[in-house]
């Protein structure tokens, strides 16, 4: 019972954000404004502070680095040549369906998520999976922009290395590590204001989360988007949980492993398939799909890791 009193709360807001949806009590576009707010604000607060009042060598975890960016990226990888080879998709859809498959919404989901269970050390570990994935979309980016150019056309990667740089949670990210390399403390205001700012991330995020979400998504996917969904929220912690495992990894990092490989896919990349012209069906039924199954396996996936890890669930 202990576990299901810990994640029940954070849940319940899902599941209070999909009623006020269905019931028609708030208008649509709130989701929209609720997830710009966790975007552009509580998020970039959340991991500034959190970052900010950190020792620099507990923000260098190569182990949680190496494995979620290595088994995300390999994981693309071999859905990219699967896609390209053997179910024949042009260049442009194969490299969405992998994308889609590998790339989670950790920012509005697998963050706050995993700040209102574990706390702070959790949410910093959260935020190098986010880093990572931006990354892998930077990666992501240059290959659309080959595929929409054309061959013999040169394509810069300045423009997508900015536009990571200058995304929120980049930025804050790179704040917080600056102040946790000087020599010095936030104020007890700042840090009180951040903590207000960043503690609006769960409530806001989760409730968006819930009035987006469209059951009837499951019903409509065909193959491609009942693969990627299979991968993106059980083959891909299964994976990360595995190696976890196998090299005994603590507690916390094998839950933040998992729970950040087990979130839905990203929402950027639906955008991304607007904005290149590619495979945006495929796309828009995966992140839809993933984000209505995603309330079921992730409550299965902390339930796995409570069992496995009864000590890192207390709710002392």
């Amino acid at each position: 019972m202990e576990i299901i009193a810990l994640i029940f709360p954070v849940f319940a807001i899902i599941v209070t954000g999909f009623l006020f949806a269905r019931f028609n009590v708030l208008p649509g576009n709130v989701a929209g404004s609720l997830t710009q707010f966790a975007f552009w604000v509580a998020i970039p607060a959340l991991v500034f502070g959190v970052i900010a009042e950190q020792e620099i060598s507990a923000l260098l975890n190569w182990s949680f680095i190496l494995v979620y960016g290595g088994v995300t990226s390999v994981l693309a990888l071999l859905l990219f040549l699967a896609a390209r080879f053997w179910r024949g998709m042009d260049l442009g859809m194969a490299t969405m369906f992998a994308m889609v498959s590998v790339v989670s919404n950790t920012g509005i989901i697998g963050l706050p998520l995993l700040h209102a269970l574990f706390g702070k050390d959790a949410a910093v570990l959260a935020t190098l999976a986010i880093v990572v994935s931006i990354i892998v979309v930077v990666v992501q980016v240059l290959v659309l922009e080959t595929v929409t150019r054309g061959e013999g056309q040169s394509v810069s990667l300045l423009g997508p290395l900015r536009n990571a740089i200058l995304n929120p949670m980049i930025m804050a990210a790179i704040l917080g590590v600056i102040v946790a390399a000087l020599p010095i403390s936030l104020p007890k205001m700042v840090v009180e204001y951040v903590d207000v700012l960043g503690g609006a991330l769960a409530p806001c995020a989760l409730f968006a989360v819930g009035m987006v979400i469209d059951p009837s998504a499951i019903r409509r996917t065909g193959s491609v988007v009942a693969i990627a969904t299979f991968v993106k929220l059980i083959a891909l912690p299964s994976i990360v949980f595995a190696i976890a495992l196998i090299f005994r990894f603590d507690p916390l990092m094998t839950v933040a492993l998992v729970i950040s490989a087990a979130v839905p896919t990203a929402k950027n990349e639906f955008i991304l398939s607007e904005k290149y012209h590619q495979a945006e069906e495929i796309t828009a039924e995966t992140v839809s799909a993933t984000t209505a199954l995603a309330v079921v396996t992730l409550i299965v996936w902390l339930l796995i890791l409570s069992w496995v890890f009864p000590g890192a669930f207390s709710l002392s």
